[in-house]
């Protein structure tokens, strides 16, 4: 019995590493695929909560909304909910209820908020203060000599709590 195992020896060595090199490859690359799934998903998060942020602030503090831009402030409210931190979806559902009791809510805590923690995954430094928001109060008076309008602007609110 000994000699019989004797002859297949030489084989248990070479045999061996391969099981260890197979068996190496496929956690390696169960690892490589986690880390690569763990990636998108983070990546898709920041892109769509900055992509949130830009269309909250681009419709905050706005005197006359066009449809496009309340659809776009409705969407970013719900990629929020989707997809933010407890903090944020907590700031987001605080807003909602100050603005559905009729008491006008602003929008700048949500907007704070999400500037924070998106300033952190990509690795920049903390900002104080609330974000400022600035928008021209936008007045279409006559045209020109060829008849073209004309815009005139003035600045207009710029945040409550803004840093000067």
């Amino acid at each position: 019995m000994l000699n019989e195992l004797a002859v297949w020896a030489p084989l248990f060595g070479p045999l061996l590493a391969a099981v260890v090199a197979v068996l190496g490859w496929y956690i390696a690359h169960f690892l490589n695929a986690a880390r690569d799934r763990a990636n998108r998903r983070h990546d898709m998060i920041t892109q769509y909560l900055l992509e949130a942020y830009r269309r909250l602030e681009m419709a905050a503090n706005r005197e006359d909304k066009t449809e496009e831009q309340a659809i776009a402030f409705e969407s970013a409210i719900a990629d929020i909910q989707l997809l933010g931190t407890s903090t944020q979806i907590s700031k987001t559902v605080q807003y909602l209820k100050a603005h559905a009791s009729g008491d006008g809510g602003l929008i700048d805590e949500v907007l704070s908020q999400l500037r924070s923690d998106l300033r952190e995954e990509l690795g920049l430094s903390r900002i104080a203060g609330r974000p400022v928001v600035f928008r021209f109060a936008r007045e279409w008076g006559g045209g020109d000599w060829r008849g073209n309008p004309i815009q005139r602007t003035t600045p207009v609110h710029a945040g409550e709590g803004a840093q000067q």
